[in-house]
């Protein structure tokens, strides 16, 4: 069940099996070998088998409930539309429950049905520029700016800087750009650094790089593919914690509501150096470096960096993470403010490779499927309680 046309397949089977429709004999021994190949597999099958309406009933009770609190209308109405109607098995919604008990998240942005509420939206590309004389542009709209001798565009949707010509002259100036909550946005340096910026998250750099060090400074999340210079270092400097590189890809957490400063690289090699309590180290590909900025402690191990870079690729991965911290990185992306109402849930832990591009009730569905926790949304609050 490692490939999209297999976990099509056993879901389109469950569905035929469920309707009574399942009569090819080949189709028939798939099916079964796939409920014996594990005891999930035959756990969910038969968890399906015994009432599958009274699961959407359930799930229908539970929507309306939630909506007397909470002002659900949109729910609501799409209820009501559908109350009279056959129930009809949707094979991307099995599909979807199938994935999520087999444990293969990564099919999950693809499987799930698209016919949701739509009340909360996924971020966009959008960013706030600030230049070095105070001057404001919003990036949601293109911006071709002639700064002196540096030309700025983002007709690409990537902020990109470039020079005029090749005049030595340089004067040194810091521009910021600001990436609110609900956002993303990438950016070219004069260097031809690229920087992949997260939601809620600000970077200080210069217009041009002088003869010196090459230095920016981040607040937030961001993800850097730095231009390889032998001479002129490229620095990232996160709060009294600096980040020093020749040329590299590496990926660096340092959100202020944040104990710990989040250092992973992909490729290269990095020196981690901090002026407060005097730590240095060095960080090979694969190794994760974790900065404690209130006790100065020090934490350096192996990790997949996939997974701590997804994000720029569009993506949640999850990996046995808390939903506390899965809850923190929704709510910057999308918008919304969480209220935990059973504080044990905060450690609960799950693992999914999800889209961030779809609606936010497309995600806590799938997580509500593992019947540990519910959702409620108002406005744009997040109510987490248990089941």
């Amino acid at each position: 069940m490692k490939d999209l046309n297999s976990g099509f397949k056993i879901a389109d089977l469950i569905v035929k099996r469920l309707e009574n429709r399942l009569t090819d004999e080949d189709n028939h021994q798939y099916l079964e070998e796939w409920k014996l190949a594990k005891n999930d597999n035959l756990n969910l099958f038969q968890k399906l088998s015994q009432n599958p309406e009274k699961q959407y009933i359930n799930r229908k009770s539970k929507l309306e409930v939630t909506n007397k609190s909470a002002g659900w209308d949109k729910i609501q109405s799409k209820l009501k539309k559908n109350k009279l109607k056959k129930l009809q098995l949707n094979v991307m919604r099995i599909a979807a429950v199938l994935i999520l008990a087999i444990g293969s998240a990564y099919f999950f942005s693809i499987l799930i049905d698209n016919n949701t509420s739509g009340i909360i939206r996924p971020g966009t590309q959008q960013a706030l520029l600030i230049t070095s004389d105070g001057e404001e542009y919003q990036l949601d709209e293109e911006v071709t700016l002639s700064k002196g001798d540096v030309i700025i565009s983002n007709n690409t949707q990537e902020l990109i800087y470039q020079k005029r010509s090749d005049n030595n002259k340089l004067q040194l100036t810091y521009n910021t750009i600001v990436i609110p909550k609900g956002g993303e946005y990438k950016l070219t340096l004069m260097d031809g650094t690229r920087i992949w910026l997260n939601s809620n998250s600000k970077l200080r750099f210069p217009s041009e790089f002088g003869s010196g060090v090459r230095k920016v400074e981040l607040e937030g999340e961001a993800y850097f593919n730095v231009a390889k210079d032998s001479i002129h270092p490229f620095v990232v400097d996160v709060n009294k914690v600096q980040v020093k590189v020749l040329g590299t890809s590496f990926n660096v957490n340092a959100y202020s509501d944040l104990n710990e400063i989040v250092t992973t690289l992909v490729e290269g090699k990095v020196e981690m150096s901090d002026t407060l309590f005097g730590n240095k180290d060095i960080l090979l590909p694969n190794e994760q470096y974790l900065f404690n900025r209130l006790t100065g402690k020090v934490v350096k191990h192996a990790v997949d960096s996939r997974i701590y870079t997804a994000w720029k690729d569009g993506r949640f991965v999850f990996e046995n993470e808390s939903l506390e911290d899965i809850m923190m990185r929704l709510s910057r992306w999308y918008n919304v403010e969480v209220f935990f109402l059973n504080e044990s849930l905060r450690e609960l832990r799950f693992s999914g490779d999800l889209t961030r591009y779809d609606n936010i009730d497309q995600i806590l569905e799938l997580i509500e499927l593992t019947q540990k926790v519910k959702f409620t949304i108002k406005d744009r609050n997040l109510l987490v309680e248990e089941v």
